[in-house]
C-alpha cells in the first residue's frame, strides 16, 4: 500500500449544493474511500473549493475512486500524487545514479 496526496476541485454546482444543504463531506469521502479499500488519513478543504486528502491504498483502488468522483459531476478535476519517504527518495537517488549511465537522450 502506498500513500497518496489527492486534490480535487468542486464544481460551482457542487458548491451551490453545499450552500443550500450543508453537510459533513469528510464522512462522505471517508465512506467512499473505505468502500474502495482505501484508508483516509487526513482531509482538508481549501478556501477556493478544493479538497485535499492523504490516503493509503493502491493505484487500482485510487483509479476507481477517481472515476467515481468525476462521474458524480461534483468535481472538475482530480489529481493524485504517490508520496514516498525520505528513505525511499534516497533509494531512488542511488538507483537513478546507476540507471543514468544506461540512458541516452534523444539526438545524442
Amino acid at each position: 500500500m502506498s500513500l497518496y496526496m489527492t486534490r480535487a476541485r468542486y464544481t460551482p454546482e457542487a458548491c451551490k449544493g453545499m450552500l443550500s444543504n450543508p453537510g459533513d463531506r469528510a464522512s462522505a469521502a471517508k465512506a467512499m474511500f473505505e468502500a474502495a479499500g482505501i484508508k483516509m488519513h487526513h482531509i482538508w478543504m481549501t478556501a477556493n473549493g478544493d479538497v485535499v486528502t492523504v490516503v493509503e491504498g493502491n493505484a487500482v483502488s485510487g483509479a476507481a475512486v477517481s472515476m467515481v468522483v468525476m462521474a458524480s459531476g461534483a468535481f472538475t478535476e482530480v489529481d493524485s500524487i504517490e508520496l514516498i519517504t525520505p528513505e525511499q527518495q534516497l533509494e531512488a537517488m542511488k538507483l537513478g545514479g546507476s540507471v543514468a549511465s544506461k540512458y541516452r537522450a534523444p539526438g545524442k
